[in-house]
């Protein structure tokens, strides 16, 4: 008898700390998950603002089938343009891409959402100098081609350039296939 006592206390203590636990990370979530949505919101609505500074009314999500590589588009209440949220493999994984395009179907800004690249060299292909070679470009390659404006790679992180490049590419891609700026209510 004393034997399965040795046993069965301690086990029912470990039961009680785990159940005691578990509703303190229950309580823990259900209060700081809507803290976290909203925060996640300001902040992905705030990079659309900074990418496509024209849309002043807010963004509305686009429902239309996306391409390969493309996970989100929202479109300007305004009517100002589209901002689009493409993913590329660089060299260090995936680098996530948001790009404002306005009613004209120029980039009108592009912001590095996340990238895994190498600090002080694929991640020089992120650098505000790099991208503005974008801005204000419509048609745009990287083969020199002679209707689009040629995006010079960053010397030393080809891959990384080039991945952004395809993530840019893709949203201006997506652009074309929804027929430019969309109306919707």
């Amino acid at each position: 008898m004393k034997l399965s006592k040795e046993y069965f206390a301690p086990t029912i203590i470990l039961m009680i700390i785990c159940l005691a636990v578990t509703l303190a990370l229950t309580g823990t979530y259900q209060i700081t998950m809507p803290i976290i949505t909203a925060n996640a919101k300001a902040f992905a609505d705030g990079s659309r603002t900074e990418v496509l500074p024209s849309a002043s009314d807010g963004f509305t999500l686009v429902a239309e089938p996306y391409q390969e590589g493309i996970s989100e588009i929202y479109a300007a209440d305004n009517g100002s343009g589209i901002v689009i949220t493409s993913t590329e493999k660089g060299f260090g994984g995936k680098i996530t891409v948001m790009t404002g395009i306005d009613s004209k179907g120029q980039i009108q800004g592009i912001k590095i959402l996340e990238h895994s690249e190498t600090p002080g060299l694929g991640s020089k292909a992120m650098t505000k100098k790099h991208l503005s070679q974008y801005l204000g470009q419509a048609k745009i390659t990287n083969k020199g081609d002679e209707d689009a404006t040629n995006i010079d790679a960053v010397t030393g992180a080809t891959i990384s350039s080039d991945a952004v490049y395809r993530a840019v590419e893709k949203a201006l891609h997506q652009y074309s296939k929804l027929g430019g700026v969309l109306n919707h209510e």
